[in-house]
């Protein structure tokens, strides 16, 4: 069972959905959406704030609206679907993970690259939305597809002064 602190979803495993109001301008979720999940499925039929997906671990992450900047920072896995706009810095240092985006992006963050949509993006786009209950008639073959183009994979390339204190 998902722990619940005011507005904010934690969630381990699950399907969770984030819905306030009845009518589309009120069903907004601030910034941080989705901070440091690992698993499961979170859902926000409308827009998210800044920085959605911030740490993310694994799971997935459904937007029916727009996403603020820096959606998916520092992303390790996992994925993050936004049926609308998103803000710049979209990726920004992300290690791994893919985020899909149905209308424009502000910008791609450090490392953040476009990649080709594959028959098994779209079929996995399609089950999940269906889930979701959330987009209908959405044609997810002209989403963008957003990974990390692992330039930033620096771990094994120690600074030299940093060889020294290993040995």
């Amino acid at each position: 069972m998902p722990l619940i602190i005011g507005i904010v979803v934690v969630v381990v495993l699950g399907l969770v959905f984030f819905m306030q109001g009845d009518d589309k301008s009120a069903k907004k979720a601030g910034s941080c959406f989705g901070a440091a999940i690992r698993g499961g499925d979170l859902v926000c039929k409308g827009s998210v704030g800044a920085r959605t997906g911030i740490d993310q671990k694994g799971g997935t992450i459904i937007v029916g609206g727009d996403a603020g900047a820096f959606t998916g920072f520092m992303m390790q896995r996992g994925r993050i679907v936004i049926l609308g706009d998103v803000g710049i810095n979209l990726g920004d240092s992300m290690y791994d993970g893919t985020i899909y985006v149905g209308g424009k992006i502000g910008s791609f963050g450090s490392d953040a690259i476009e990649a080709p949509m594959t028959k098994n993006d779209i079929d996995w786009l399609n089950r999940k939305l269906k889930v979701a209950e959330i987009g209908d008639n959405f044609d997810v073959s002209k989403m963008t597809k957003v990974v990390a183009g692992k330039k930033l994979w620096n771990y094994d390339a120690l600074e030299p002064t940093e060889k020294k204190g290993a040995i």
